[in-house]
């Protein structure tokens, strides 16, 4: 597994690759959560390539490391995924994080994704990505 984490203006970037396990999501997931933190970023871009579907929410750590977040309206997470198994596991990551109060979204490609963290509307409220 290989990742990269980047602080772009308005939103915090992080591109996993070749992720097998669900214990590699996890640390991945606390990786960005404490990016995040750092970087005082409310929005986040999550892009994952050539890696395993993950559909043991609760052993990948997501809803542990973002729950806190979903507290936030401003805070928003975008996932996108470069293959349909990927795209499926994002879609029902999505629905069980939004059950648990994060706002996150799962997208098929980037500008979509984008679009969103920058000016879609929030759930129940319109919130802006910022930083600090």
């Amino acid at each position: 597994m290989v990742y990269r984490i980047t602080a772009e203006r308005d939103y915090l970037r992080a591109d996993l690759f070749n992720r097998e396990t669900a214990e590699e999501a996890r640390e991945f997931f606390e990786a960005v959560a404490d990016s995040a933190s750092r970087y005082q970023r409310s929005c986040i871009l999550i892009s994952v390539h050539s890696s395993m579907a993950v559909f043991t929410v609760e052993r990948s750590g997501f809803l542990t490391r973002f729950t806190s977040v979903g507290d936030d309206p401003a805070h928003k997470i975008a996932l996108i995924a470069d293959n349909q198994e990927l795209d499926h596991s994002h879609e029902y990551l999505a629905l069980l994080g939004r059950l648990h109060g994060i706002n996150v979204r799962h997208f098929r490609d980037e500008p979509s994704a984008l679009e969103w963290l920058k000016h879609g509307p929030a759930i129940e409220r319109d919130a802006r990505c910022s930083h600090g």
